[in-house]
């Protein structure tokens, strides 16, 4: 029996194109348009801030569980093929459905590759 070789970088990847907020003034003018990112599929800080978020309820929600989820935001984010650093503070200016449209949408988008058969 002949054994084949697996080579991890051979394998097909799929990204998550992502455009940052428009930065504004205090008047409501774009100063700088949003930065283009591609997210990749989550890796191991991803995964470990999805933990920590787990179980939380919304109508219950504390501060604390406000800022997992902005660390769990930065964490995806974070992990583009630019590199670009995407920090909690860089986010303040998201508000809590934004941050959490995002989040959903990104769940969808590793829900698609799971139930993808190819």
């Amino acid at each position: 029996m002949a054994v084949k070789e697996f080579n991890c970088n051979k394998l097909k990847r799929t990204f998550w194109p992502f455009t940052l907020k428009d930065k504004v003034d205090g008047d409501g003018n774009v100063v700088e348009k949003g930065r283009k990112i591609i997210v990749r599929m989550p890796q191991k800080q991803v995964f470990e801030a999805i933990k920590e978020i787990q179980g939380m309820e919304e109508e219950n929600a504390t501060v604390e569980d406000t800022e997992a989820i902005y660390r769990l935001l930065a964490a995806v984010l974070n992990n583009n093929m630019a590199r670009v650093r995407v920090t909690e503070k860089d986010l303040e200016d998201y508000d809590i459905e934004e941050c959490t449209a995002i989040l959903e949408a990104y769940m969808a988008f590793v829900d698609e590759l799971k139930t993808n058969p190819n």
